[in-house]
């Protein structure tokens, strides 16, 4: 999978989770649970190998985002980001505690 099929799936799995009627009324760490392991089984399985084969690894850190007023669908959450794409690196410890950015902590399997 790469990085893009990877969030649009985690997306599409953490919507199912959320209307499912055997999970809407579980609380989000529960649910973020499920989703993880819902894409842990996915990547396991993909044919192609750019997120299993390492290149997920070259991620450090993630980004907070969030979903622009005028969206549909309000999605706010992390995304991966390249060290080298955070412009200062010597703000980055400004960043982890101002909570833009985290250290990306791999437990997919």
């Amino acid at each position: 999978m790469k990085l893009e099929e990877l969030i649009m799936a985690s997306i599409a799995e953490f919507l199912d989770v959320e209307v499912h009627r055997d999970t809407e009324t579980l609380d989000l760490s529960s649910k973020i649970e499920i989703v993880k392991k819902r894409i842990a089984d996915k990547t396991k399985n993909s044919p192609n190998p750019s997120v299993n084969s390492g290149n997920f690894k070259e991620y450090e850190y993630e980004m907070f985002f969030r979903s622009n007023p005028n969206d549909m669908i309000k999605i706010d959450g992390w995304i991966p980001i390249e060290t080298e794409k955070i412009g200062k690196a010597d703000k980055i410890m400004e960043y982890i505690e101002i909570g833009l950015l985290r250290k990306i902590e791999l437990n997919l399997c």
